[in-house]
């Protein structure tokens, strides 16, 4: 087995737990918990595309890792497909159910319990935070398939090549239509749906690495210390303190602002996180892969999924917040 397969381990875990309370705070930030911690404002977003890079990689190297994967078979996909089901679906339901019970600000009065978890699983409809369920399952179902094209059209270096620059063009095209404002209902249709290109990078780097198109020298160590730099340095508190500054970010807290450095970051976002997914599976010992090696982020990542649904019952602690936790999405 390749030294980079054996390097995917618990410190992936850790990194998936960073993401998921990195994402809680940030969110409990916002609802005036911890007001005077600026460094957490608005970065939300940034650990969400972390997260389902990772999420996606991961699954890739399982689902590849399938002695069953190679042939014919429905069994790997079948096996895929059950996990997720288990992974997601109960913890789902018990938190949609005490929401819902409690009458907390996802879901009104009016609203039965069917109906909620209907919402909860349907694409554009999911309240607030939960708008990222049905988004991770709605690739969840496409990553299979795009994981078997991606090994066979990658198997030669013309072909990776290719496809490469094809993924390189497509966020290249979802930046310029951010930037010069075409309509979200044209350029989502086209396939530039929020985080898929996110969610595809993870696929692609595998498929990258599984045929052997990147490799591991020395000198590569110096990404394992440079993309978690540049990521650190695209937080909103960083680049706004660095940059403009502004401390409190007072500029982000207009919604144009906010928007503006959204777009800015997240169509390139898959190369700013593959390069931290590479600094990982690097033979080097770095600070990344020290820090990652702590015990917490381990136990948090092994319960990341439950981490970011637990946060929703923040509304029930502090009924002020219901307003603005349903304007979070």
């Amino acid at each position: 087995m390749e030294g980079w397969r054996r390097r995917i381990d618990a410190r992936f875990t850790s990194l998936r737990g960073y993401a998921a309370l990195a994402v809680m705070l940030a969110h409990y930030q916002y609802l005036g918990f911890l007001a005077a911690a600026p460094v957490l404002k608005d970065s939300a977003q940034l650990e969400l595309m972390l997260f389902f890079f990772l999420s996606s990689f991961l699954l890739s190297h399982s689902l590849a890792s399938d002695p069953n994967w190679t042939k014919v078979s429905i069994f790997p996909v079948a096996s895929y497909a059950i996990n997720r089901v288990f992974r997601i679906f109960p913890l789902l339901f018990i938190v949609v159910t005490f929401c819902w019970r409690w009458s907390l600000a996802f879901f009104p009065a009016p609203t039965t319990l069917a109906q909620a978890l209907a919402l909860s699983v349907t694409l554009g409809k999911a309240p607030s935070v939960l708008w990222t369920i049905p988004v991770e399952l709605t690739f969840y179902v496409f990553l299979p398939v795009c994981l078997r094209h991606f090994l066979r059209l990658t198997r030669s270096p013309l072909g990776a090549g290719a496809l490469t620059a094809l993924f390189a063009a497509w966020c290249v095209c979802i930046a310029v239509a951010r930037r010069y404002g075409v309509p979200t209902e044209v350029w989502m249709t086209l396939g530039f749906h929020h985080y898929a290109n996110t969610f595809v990078g993870g696929v692609l780097l595998y498929a990258l690495l599984a045929n052997g198109h990147i490799a591991f020298p020395r000198a590569g160590a110096a990404i394992a210390y440079g993309a978690p730099a540049l990521f650190l340095l695209a937080y909103p508190f960083v680049s706004r303190t660095l940059f403009a500054g502004d401390f409190r970010m007072t500029e982000l807290d207009d919604r144009a602002a906010w928007q503006a450095y959204y777009d800015l970051i997240f169509p390139f976002a898959p190369f700013l996180v593959g390069g931290i997914v590479y600094g990982l599976l690097h033979p080097s010992r770095t600070l990344l892969s020290t820090v990652m090696r702590a015990r917490f982020l381990r136990r948090s990542g092994d319960i990341s999924f439950g981490v970011y649904l637990i946060q929703m019952g923040i509304p029930f602690i502090a009924p002020l917040s219901g307003s603005r936790w349903n304007s979070l999405a």
